[in-house]
């Protein structure tokens, strides 16, 4: 088995709901206004899901006797556990799958809508991914593909890893020290064979009532190299925490709101892309 620090919180899916707050779904509800609202038959695709954040509002937001379905896929089995038991406890009409997005199984011109959000940065392969979302639409289908742009708690995170490891190595993997722009996003799209791509920012705000439990959460979810952990990770855990907090005690992007809690702002890039 491989070392993870003693101090580490071993991964639950409702901890990425905690991380995130509700900007996914400040988000996800913002690019919803973009697009026309769905109709009956809709085929929609949740890719690269995570907790299910973009399935559970689309139906929190569907018009009442609109039948659609969604297929919801993620490479994590977690995401995927947790996505299926929201929508089997909603009784939503949703089928999951544990899927690469650079390897769908989806037939060609499958959907009427496939929603990747927040994912595009970390895939590694966005052309092949793009590609795959391409494939998988039916002609005239649409695509809304969402990034953040600007996230002041990446800085505080590399912050940490540079003090507790130096700045010899490499960064964490979730961490990269160029972020995923508007550029980059299009030239994803546009490699995967979109030609008519509209892109919009929203402004949103991440408020954490206790900044050591979310810097605790943070760091044992993106902190980890891809070497994996080490016993210098463990023996400068708190280190790491203490810096992180210290970091999002102020800052660009950083303020307190009335009632003490501190509120990140985050940019996301919504491109919406037709077939």
């Amino acid at each position: 088995m491989t070392f993870q620090p003693k101090q580490i919180t071993q991964y639950e899916a409702a901890h990425l709901a905690e991380l995130q707050g509700d900007v996914s779904e400040t988000a996800i509800k913002y690019s919803l206004g973009l697009i026309p609202s769905f109709a009956d038959g809709d085929a929609v695709h949740d890719n690269a899901a995570g907790s299910g954040a973009v399935t559970a509002t689309i139906f929190e937001r569907l018009s009442p006797g609109t039948a659609i379905h969604i297929d919801a896929t993620d490479v994590n089995e977690q995401f995927v556990a947790g996505c299926k038991a929201l929508a089997e406890s909603n009784k939503w009409p949703v089928d999951t799958a544990v899927m690469s997005a650079q390897e769908l199984t989806f037939p060609d011109n499958n959907f009427t809508h496939s929603f990747t959000s927040f994912a595009f940065h970390c895939l590694g392969d966005h052309d092949t991914a793009a590609k795959q979302v391409y494939r998988t639409l039916k002609p005239g289908g649409t695509a809304v593909a969402s990034i953040w742009i600007y996230m002041p708690h990446v800085d505080a995170l590399q912050h940490a890893h540079w003090r507790t490891r130096g700045k010899q190595g490499p960064m964490p993997v979730l961490l990269p020290l160029e972020g995923f722009q508007e550029k980059d996003l299009r030239k994803a799209l546009q490699a995967g064979g979109f030609k008519d791509i509209d892109c919009h920012e929203k402004d949103c705000f991440l408020r954490i009532p206790d900044l050591k439990r979310w810097a605790q959460l943070a760091w044992s979810y993106l902190g980890t190299l891809p070497t994996g952990w080490s016993q210098n990770d463990e023996d400068k855990w708190d280190e790491a925490i203490s810096d992180i907090v210290e970091q999002l005690e102020s800052g660009d992007g950083i303020s307190k709101n009335e009632k003490g809690d501190t509120v990140l702002r985050m940019v996301a890039c919504i491109a919406i892309a037709k077939k």
